[in-house]
């Protein structure tokens, strides 16, 4: 399984691989050239969530590829051109390395590609998608990074028993040494019992009966 670490790794790899980009940013629009400057072309991307289903964990991110546009407007359409060539790179690069076994990722090559002009402070033209890139969860819960220990903070024992709705009813049986139930109770509710307070000796054969007060 890739982390989401990782898995923004595979973006920025590509950004630094592919001949036509110069830049990479992973997070808020909004931050965006806001502590250096962007050398264009520039593939931003964002995550918008994550998913987990069966074996798969799925990272959804929109990406963004852009490049400055000359003030008059004369290469707009050469650079949304150039721009929506690299988002078909990324997806055919996605497809490409799903079939490292190493890496054991898959991505989807559906997508709508959004242009817009004119935008940011830079005011740069574009395209923008979605993607989702797969990757396997293995069988690791016996390797899971836990210290040895109790589950529970107490001693529970667990009595088995019908539930009815929200309730548990629990049914507990009180017997003598013959095997006779002498009370029933469900675990719920509130109990009195009675401490004893003496010894009776009844055994057949004795020719008294002996009270031994507990003192």
């Amino acid at each position: 399984m890739l982390t989401l670490n990782q898995t923004v790794e595979i973006l920025k790899n590509f950004t630094s691989k592919h001949k036509a980009l110069n830049s990479f940013y992973f997070g808020d629009k909004w931050e965006v050239g806001a502590s250096d400057t962007v050398q264009y072309p520039l593939l931003w991307c964002a995550l918008l969530d994550s998913s987990v289903s069966s074996n798969l964990v799925s990272y959804r991110f929109q990406i963004d590829i852009s490049d400055k546009v000359n003030l008059d407007e004369s290469n707009e359409t050469h650079v949304l051109s150039d721009c929506q060539q690299i988002c078909l790179d990324l997806l055919n690069y996605l497809e490409q390395i799903s079939d490292n076994e190493e890496i054991g990722i898959t991505a989807s090559k559906d997508a709508t590609f959004t242009d817009y002009t004119e935008d940011r402070d830079d005011m740069v033209s574009g395209w923008f998608f979605e993607v989702t890139i797969n990757s396997h969860i293995y069988n690791n819960s016996c390797n899971l990074p836990i210290v040895g220990g109790s589950i529970l903070d107490g001693n529970y024992i667990y009595v088995g028993g019908n539930t009815t709705g929200t309730t548990c009813a629990f049914l507990v049986e009180i017997k003598d040494q013959n095997g006779n139930v002498i009370q029933s109770f469900t675990t719920s509710g509130t109990y009195n019992v009675e401490v004893l307070q003496e010894v009776i000796d009844t055994i057949i054969g004795n020719t008294a009966t002996i009270i031994d007060p507990i003192n």
